[in-house]
């Protein structure tokens, strides 16, 4: 796998875009799985999430938590479907309020583009009570499969 593994500034060139994580947390020994939005500020995953969910109150009893990050780049039915790169995050969250919800905001500019703040629904949304989860990661994973064949030919 050390082979296939993205170097430093090739994770974050993949984590500088948009893209749905899938974050797990612990319920009573059994995973809670949930897609998300997230950004990285190059030394934790920043998520913002409404309060009084399941996740949160994951995290409130363990903190652990892990993400992850993939993208498949080719098409199904040939060759270049195995071409795809992910990033694994094993870590701890923290959690803060966002009260003046400027994290949601950028989420949803991240995500959404800025003309979308204006956006009644999106503004119903960002407004709802909300925590940033901070996660320090304590491991990174991730490889790019294409590696593989790059060295190959």
């Amino acid at each position: 796998m050390s082979s296939m593994a993205m170097s430093k500034e090739e994770i974050e060139s993949f984590l500088s875009v948009p893209r749905v994580a899938r974050m797990a947390t612990v319920n009573n020994g059994k995973p809670h799985l949930v897609p998300v939005w997230y950004f990285y500020d190059g030394t934790n995953f920043v998520l913002t999430v409404t309060k009084d969910t399941k996740k949160v109150k994951n995290l409130k009893e363990n903190p652990n938590v892990s993400i992850a990050i993939d993208v498949i780049e080719g098409q199904p039915g040939n060759s270049s479907f195995l071409n795809g790169k992910a990033v694994i995050i094993e870590g701890e969250a923290e959690i803060k309020d966002d009260t003046d919800h400027s994290v949601a905001m950028k989420m949803y500019e991240r995500y959404a583009g800025k003309e979308a703040l204006n956006n009644p629904m999106v503004q119903f949304s960002i407004n709802l009570p909300r925590h940033i989860l901070a996660v320090k990661p304590r491991k990174i994973l991730s490889w790019d499969i294409s590696k593989i064949f790059n060295m190959k030919r």
